[in-house]
């Protein structure tokens, strides 16, 4: 019986040695994380680039100290994540894999959202007009100087897509005595849209 127990045991600790050999550990190589084992390689994303949620611990980095997660919905030997920090994340995609434009997402809504101590949306938009809008401002706006200080009110847009529903797009939108703008993180552009957002979002 003591036997039976021991043997019990071990097989009970099977699946938690399991997922930490299941680990992959990468390295950093020409603006790559590489994991030469599996034949694996990520580029980072630029920053508009966003999870919608986050799985299991798929890789470790161990130079930096980062570990790196599933994208719950996509396959992680393609797709992966640093931990959620908002629009902060970093998402890594394999070579194999071609990052959509906004446009190509063919979003479906945007949620407005601000950040505190958690991010929390505080409206959504399913306006067809408007969300195509909003991207034909983006991508053909006339860009305009970005404030960056004075701001009233900062929020984040995340665009969701039916075509790619594991990932969001981020924009900033921001009001400021100036205007009211869009500005995309990554490029530093920013462009006016006066009062396209007031339904959604009054100060």
């Amino acid at each position: 019986m003591k036997k039976l127990c021991v043997l019990l045991s071990l097989l009970l600790l099977l699946p938690v040695f399991a997922s930490c050999d299941s680990t992959i550990i990468v390295s950093y190589q020409d603006g790559h994380l590489v994991d030469k084992k599996h034949n694996l390689a990520y580029n980072p994303a630029p920053l508009n680039y966003e999870p919608v949620s986050v799985g299991e611990e798929f890789a470790y980095y161990k130079k930096a100290d980062i570990k790196l997660y599933e994208i719950i919905g996509l396959e992680p030997e393609k797709w992966l994540t640093e931990a959620y920090a908002g629009s902060a994340t970093t998402i890594f995609y394999s070579d194999g894999e071609i990052l959509p434009t906004l446009r190509e997402m063919e979003p479906r809504a945007v949620h407005i959202c601000v950040s505190s101590n958690r991010t929390m949306s505080i409206a959504t938009i399913r306006d067809a007009e408007i969300i195509d809008k909003l991207i034909d401002l983006y991508e053909n706006g006339e860009s305009s100087e970005y404030p960056l200080v004075g701001s009233t009110l900062t929020c984040e847009l995340k665009f969701e897509s039916a075509l790619y529903p594991c990932i969001y797009y981020n924009i900033i939108y921001a009001i400021f005595p100036e205007g009211k703008f869009l500005y995309d993180r990554q490029t530093k552009r920013a462009v006016e849209i006066g009062d396209l957002l007031d339904k959604w979002v009054n100060v």
